[in-house]
């Protein structure tokens, strides 16, 4: 759905300067005659000329809003239909508000928007383009509010991540502890890795110990061989003398 607008100059915007006749009056003829052709740089011109006799007017101000907002400039058109709103009758109030609450939809400023919108309503009730566009406005606001919360959610969940990714990187407490202050004993190395075993204060170590008995063994083996020889010998010798 699209915003309803109330950026048409009718006849009663134009007879509202008859009363002062004269030069003011034709230009704004002629300034909405071109705004209707869609010619807003010389409707521009014709209300601003316009002006020169009655720079006071909320009508002038009113249609020099409607061209602003016509070629983009809402924040010109803005100002202007606020200067308007200085000294109009109810039912123009009515229109600047309703005009206003547009601009402000434009650029996304759906509260003050809405605002605007309400002021419409309470100079004119029963404008179904103001209530439709207010509720347009409060649909796109609650989008809107929407869309932030998302959008703060997923800040808060990246900034726990890389907080959980930050402690995970984080060295420990004993990593970080210098050499030398560690409460904690060192572990000791296992053995069976080609790492040099500490030797015990007056003693030996495990591998010193196994290749000790394993070498008193061998010896054992070879003096058990030596004296079998000797007794094999001996009989030998018995036996040559019986005879």
């Amino acid at each position: 759905m699209t915003l309803s607008g109330k950026l048409v100059v009718g006849v009663f915007l134009a007879g509202a300067l008859g009363p002062f006749g004269g030069a003011a009056h034709q230009r704004t003829e002629e300034g909405n005659r071109l705004y209707v052709e869609k010619a807003y740089d010389d409707a521009l011109r014709a209300y601003t000329e316009a002006q020169v006799e009655l720079p006071e007017a909320p009508v002038l101000f009113y249609d020099i809003g409607n061209v602003l907002y016509r070629q983009g400039d809402l924040e010109g058109a803005e100002e202007a239909w606020t200067r308007a709103m200085v000294g109009a009758e109810q039912e123009l109030q009515a229109d600047i508000a309703h005009n206003l609450g547009n601009a402000r939809y434009q650029r996304q400023a759906f509260q003050e928007a809405i605002d605007a919108y309400r002021r419409a309503l309470q100079a004119r009730p029963d404008d179904r383009d103001t209530k439709r566009n207010m509720e347009l406005a409060l649909r796109q606001l609650q989008a809107q509010q929407q869309q932030q919360q998302q959008q703060e959610q997923q800040n808060d969940d990246e900034s726990k991540k890389e907080q959980n990714e930050d402690s995970k990187n984080k060295p420990s407490p004993d990593e970080e502890q210098p050499p030398g202050e560690n409460s904690e004993s060192p572990q000791e190395p296992k053995q069976g890795e080609g790492e040099q075993q500490e030797r015990p204060e007056g003693g030996m170590t495990r591998e010193e110990a196994e290749r000790l008995l394993d070498s008193l063994e061998a010896q054992e083996k070879d003096n058990l061989k030596e004296e079998e020889a000797r007794r094999k010998a001996q009989a030998g010798k018995r036996r040559e003398k019986d005879w």
